[in-house]
């Protein structure tokens, strides 16, 4: 079973055939799914037809890696919400698939988007060999299949959550909640999302299949108090540039231009602060400076803390990963959670009474999200600047720096009240 991303790769369902090879490859599976279903048509959707070619793309993709990877996707319904392929068709496409010989499918636990216990799968010998047949090599694939052109609009560029809750350690995302675009305020953040859809969608991003489309994400649209004011974040779909290691990130092109990204530190730290009206210190760039605890774990333990409505008992099971991987040492072990907790609370005292402070993560994520998002809607709509949020930085080519830098300052002080600690990376 795979368990990270080295050995699995996202089913983004991006891909269309591009040859007439691959077209004929397409068209044969397609028949041959569509006729394993219970349809009365004889011939297979359009729909369907683009679900298969965008599955062969992906499946044959990973299959020419070295080492073979198998492929991985949330089968929830809602994971497929504003997705170019819907979750109906999809589920037809892989029973019919899977029956036909075609896929090898290792069905996931809970639904989950962590690759884990996301469901899996695998091309099999059988569409290896039909492609083969058609005249596809694997070195040649993008000859063959290319991303989809990014489009200019989505019908869904909002995304509404409700509550999120905790299934013993596990966090269990929230339902998603219907949306009405008439509404004002609803139709002002979408066409703002739209906005920028539009601007990307001529832009020349390299990996190209890195961004596909925006989408603003808010939760707990189920609390008395949600008003567009819970979460808001932007993001970018899929499989995206997002997930990247920022050493990857590092390696994009925007408009055919090297990159640099421009980070907020401690940015749900400051903005916390500067709500409780206790700034922190402006002359500290590194608030998580530590004399024994390494900047890494001391930021973990803030970020899992104000990600959360409580004080942790121990560490997240990607946090022990994570470091074991870096140092091959035991995390709760070498830095116990307790004396973490205890030397953040000394730098940070005002984290004492976080399990009863009215302020909570969906509050500061949506101010953060407005500073981030306002940033990148300006620099496109004012200044033609592509810039690429992830979250708390932004990604801009490298001539741009000086205005990007300028911006983001500018509205992040407009949002927070406090200037912002940058760096660029």
């Amino acid at each position: 079973m795979e368990t990270d991303r080295e050995s699995a790769s996202y089913l983004s369902l991006r891909a269309e055939p591009y040859s007439e090879q691959a077209k004929a490859l397409t068209s044969s599976v397609s028949h041959a799914t569509w006729a394993l279903g219970d349809s009365k048509r004889a011939n297979p959707s359009k729909l369907h037809t683009d679900a298969t070619g965008a599955f062969i793309g992906d499946l044959l993709a990973c299959h020419a890696q070295s080492p073979t990877k198998s492929l991985y996707r949330p089968m929830m319904a809602s994971s497929f919400t504003g997705e170019r392929i819907g979750y109906r068709v999809f589920k037809r496409l892989v029973e019919g698939a899977q029956s036909a010989g075609f896929v090898s499918v290792a069905v996931g636990t809970g639904g989950g988007s962590e690759i884990g216990v996301a469901t899996r799968f695998r091309a099999e010998a059988t569409l290896i060999s039909l492609a083969s047949e058609c005249g596809i090599k694997p070195e040649e694939l993008d000859a063959h299949f290319r991303p989809i052109a990014r489009p200019a609009r989505i019908a869904h560029p909002l995304l509404l959550r409700g509550s999120s809750r905790y299934v013993g350690s596990k966090k269990r995302q929230g339902r998603n909640i219907p949306i009405d675009y008439e509404k004002p305020r609803a139709a002002e953040l979408a066409k703002q999302v739209n906005d920028l859809n539009s601007f990307f969608a001529d832009i020349q991003i390299e990996p190209a299949g890195d961004h596909l489309a925006f989408q603003r994400i808010f939760n707990e649209g189920d609390s008395p108090s949600f008003d567009w004011n819970k979460g808001g974040r932007l993001y970018s779909m899929g499989d995206s540039y997002q997930v990247r290691k920022s050493v990857d990130r590092a390696k994009m092109k925007l408009s055919g231009e090297p990159v640099i990204e421009i980070d907020i530190h401690a940015s749900f730290l400051t903005i916390l602060h500067a709500l409780l009206e206790k700034p922190l210190d402006p002359t500290s760039h590194d608030p998580y400076q530590h004399p024994s605890i390494p900047r890494r774990i001391l930021k973990w333990w803030v970020v899992m803390t104000l990600g959360h409505n409580r004080f942790h008992r121990a560490w997240s099971a990607d946090m022990k990963a994570d470091y074991h991987e870096r140092t091959g040492g035991k995390l709760g072990k070498d830095y116990p959670i307790k004396d973490v907790r205890e030397e953040a609370l000394k730098l940070f005292p005002l984290l004492k009474d976080w399990e009863t402070c009215s302020t909570r993560w969906g509050d500061l994520q949506f101010i953060e999200s407005c500073a981030v998002v306002d940033t990148v809607h300006y620099l496109a709509m004012e200044h033609g600047i592509p810039a690429l949020p992830v979250h708390d930085s932004i990604i801009v080519p490298y001539s741009k720096k000086e205005v990007a830098t300028s911006v983001l300052r500018t509205m992040f002080k407009k949002h927070v009240g406090v200037e912002p600690t940058l760096s660029v990376k």
